[in-house]
C-alpha cells in the first residue's frame, strides 16, 4: 500500500539529483508548446511587463528541457562488469 511515507521519500530521492529534479520541473511546467503558450498567455493577464518577461525567459527555458531527448549511453557488458567491481570495492 501506498501512503504519503512513500511519496514524500520519492520526492525526497528525485531532489538528490539535481539534474533530474530540473527536468521533472521543466515537463510539470513546460511539458509541450501547447502548455507553454497557454501559461504564457495568462502570466501576461496576471503580471506586470518586468516579472512577465522573467517568466516568458524561465519557461522558454523549461519548455527546451522538456524537450532535451535522454542521452542513453550503451555499454558493453565488460564495461559493465567493470564499473561493478569498481562500486563493490567502494566503502560506504
Amino acid at each position: 500500500m501506498v501512503d504519503y511515507k512513500n511519496i514524500e521519500l520519492a520526492l525526497i530521492e528525485r531532489k538528490r539529483d539535481p539534474e533530474d529534479h530540473v527536468k521533472y520541473v521543466a515537463k510539470q511546467r513546460a511539458l509541450n508548446e501547447k502548455t507553454y503558450n497557454k501559461n504564457i498567455v495568462d502570466f501576461k493577464n496576471w503580471y506586470n511587463e518586468k516579472i512577465y518577461t522573467s517568466l516568458e525567459k524561465l519557461y522558454k527555458l523549461y519548455l527546451e528541457i522538456a524537450n532535451q531527448e535522454e542521452k542513453v549511453e550503451k555499454r558493453t557488458k565488460l564495461q559493465v562488469d567493470e564499473i561493478l567491481q569498481k562500486i563493490h570495492v567502494l566503502k560506504i
